[in-house]
């Protein structure tokens, strides 16, 4: 599972919440712990279904290490590296994971100016962090990258998971339901079906 489709669960989620609430008569003072607290929790059940087990000595030093630790680490890497396109992109997950999206987008950059022929997944994040940039709106540019990165690799995740997230933000729900079927039919082994399977059902109940 990558950070990509993370991201774009998490905010779907997030979204639900608010607009279940909106509905509701809870005073809006309430909203934003309830929204953190699906956050944590949706990102603290994330880190440890989605995880293998870590070996104890590993497990202790995840436990002290934090998003900002292993950034840190990369960017040691990339002093003696920096021309390392693998390094550069993840250093700019981890921007992503720290809602740094101008930082995050500097690293793709530089990752796909780095790598020929370039990837899916490198357009796919590109296009990403800009829609976050521009207030999750699907400019030109953004819809460019996706369409180049389909062209590439026509079931990938993170040009899909991005494509899904905005057409349910949006209330076009079986658009984003067809698009999440899409995803399914990839075959792919390593996909979280049931986290997809549940959003479009969450999907279907908002029809």
């Amino acid at each position: 599972m990558s950070v990509w489709f993370f991201v774009a669960i998490t905010l779907m989620g997030l979204f639900i919440v608010l607009l279940s609430l909106s509905a509701s008569r809870i005073k809006p003072a309430k909203w934003f712990g309830f929204c953190v607290l699906v956050f944590v929790l949706t990102t603290a059940g994330f880190l440890l279904f989605r995880q293998p087990p870590p070996p104890p000595i590993q497990a202790e030093m995840s436990r002290m290490m934090t998003t900002r630790d292993i950034m840190e680490e990369i960017q040691t890497q990339l002093r003696e590296e920096p021309n390392n396109a693998e390094l550069w992109f993840q250093l700019g997950q981890g921007y992503l994971l720290e809602g740094e999206f101008d930082g995050a987008l500097i690293c793709f950059d530089y990752a796909i100016q780095l790598t020929d022929p370039v990837s899916a997944t490198q357009l796919a994040a590109k296009a990403t962090t800009l829609y976050y940039i521009h207030k999750q709106a699907m400019t030109d540019e953004v819809g460019l990258l996706l369409e180049q990165a389909l062209q590439l690799e026509p079931y990938n995740e993170v040009a899909l998971s991005l494509i899904a997230n905005d057409h349910f933000l949006s209330f076009r729900f079986q658009e984003a339901i067809d698009t999440w079927v899409l995803l399914l039919d990839s075959n792919d082994p390593n996909l979280d079906r049931v986290q997809i399977i549940n959003s479009i059902n969450k999907a279907k109940e908002l029809l």
